[in-house]
């Protein structure tokens, strides 16, 4: 089986203008570690939730897309 390995860079905008104060100071707490993964995590439950992967590979018979670990 052949594997290829790409990536999608995403972009987070975050308005601190809009955001409720408690959330703020939440994230200026997290190392850019974290919150990285946190958005990672959030990003791949949206997919997984809203069914797009399956969406992808329906009717796909030679090859399937995944989430990969990192």
């Amino acid at each position: 089986m052949i594997t290829l390995k790409h990536s999608v860079n995403l972009i987070t905008e975050i308005d601190e203008h809009k955001m409720p104060d408690h959330l703020l100071s939440t994230i200026v707490n997290l190392s850019e570690a974290q919150l990285e993964l946190i958005l990672r995590q959030t990003f791949t439950a949206a997919l997984l939730g809203e069914g797009v992967l399956d969406k992808f590979n329906e009717g796909n018979s030679w090859a399937t897309l995944k989430i990969g670990d990192n």
